[in-house]
C-alpha cells in the first residue's frame, strides 16, 4: 500500500513462485475462517511476505485475490520454505 497525503492505494511490489493448494474445510474451521476459501501456499524461504499482505494470482485455476493470514517458516533439513495460510476473497 502506498500513502499519498491522507489517502492510500494498493500497488504491485513484485512477484514470486508458489505452490497453491485448497485447504480442507476442517482446517478452515479450525482457524476460525467463516468467509472465503482457505488455501495453503508454499514458497521460497526468502520471499518477502507477511501477515496482512494481499496477494493476487492473475491467471489460471487459482486466479483471484488472497489475504495472508499466517506465515510460517519451515526449516526441515534442505527443504526450507515458507508456508502461507491465505483466504481467497469471494
Amino acid at each position: 500500500m502506498v500513502w499519498t497525503g491522507a489517502s492510500s492505494e494498493d500497488t504491485a511490489l513484485g512477484s514470486f513462485m508458489a505452490h497453491v493448494q485448497q485447504s480442507s474445510p476442517e482446517f478452515a474451521q479450525q482457524i476460525g475462517e467463516a468467509f472465503g476459501k482457505t488455501f495453503s501456499m508454499w514458497c521460497a524461504k526468502d520471499t518477502d511476505v507477511k501477515e496482512g499482505d494481499t496477494l493476487t494470482v492473475a491467471t489460471g485455476d487459482y486466479a483471484g485475490t488472497y489475504s495472508v493470514r499466517n506465515v510460517q517458516k519451515n526449516a526441515t533439513g534442505s527443504n526450507e520454505h515458507l508456508e502461507l495460510v491465505v483466504i481467497k476473497d469471494v
